[in-house]
């Protein structure tokens, strides 16, 4: 799946009604600003899998966490890429059936390995493993990595929070070069 792929499907699920919805809820900032008012909920802690079943949304949670860990910046956990790909796949039934058909061989794939039931250390060995080109998995690792990196800086949390986005902001002025060698006299 490329990024062109990954676009295509998003787009596709945005432009359906529970896709507006969705996408809305998803990208709402969590806020964590001063305040007296109660904290909001964690809209996603009741998160019911709509494509992949409980075990499976599970495993891809954890696989996505390991991808994109939690340190001093927002993690894949924090960015909801679980909910996120499974909304995007689910909705994908109706316009790109094969992609469906491409993330079930993927979690069967990880269910032969007993991804799910194994322990962050052996999680992380698996992880590692399908990552190098040509390994058995490599076109699972990719598939997944590549729709989590999506969903992970396309979210609130990646683009904002992680990646320090500002907006549309642009300079009155520039200010050109300030290094002395790349100055003109």
């Amino acid at each position: 799946m490329t990024r062109r792929d990954a676009s295509w499907l998003v787009a596709r699920a945005t432009a359906t009604l529970t896709g507006q919805s969705f996408f809305h809820a998803w990208r709402a900032p969590a806020h964590k600003m001063q305040s007296s008012a109660p904290p909001e909920p964690d809209r996603w802690a009741d998160y019911k899998p709509q494509f992949f079943s409980a075990q499976e949304f599970a495993a891809l949670d954890d696989f996505a966490a390991i991808l994109i860990p939690t340190d001093e910046t927002p993690s894949a956990r924090e960015a909801h890429v679980a909910p996120f790909i499974d909304f995007v796949v689910h909705a994908a039934a109706e316009y790109a059936p094969e992609t469906q058909a491409h993330w079930r061989y993927a979690m069967q794939w990880l269910a032969q390995r007993k991804f799910a039931e194994a322990t962050p250390e052996q999680q992380t060995a698996t992880v590692e493993e399908m990552s190098t080109r040509g390994a058995d998995g490599f076109s699972q690792f990719q598939l997944i990595k590549q729709m989590a990196v999506y969903a992970f800086y396309t979210s609130r949390v990646g683009l904002i929070d992680n990646l320090e986005y500002k907006g549309l902001a642009y300079l009155t002025q520039f200010p050109g070069c300030t290094h002395p060698e790349h100055q003109q006299t």
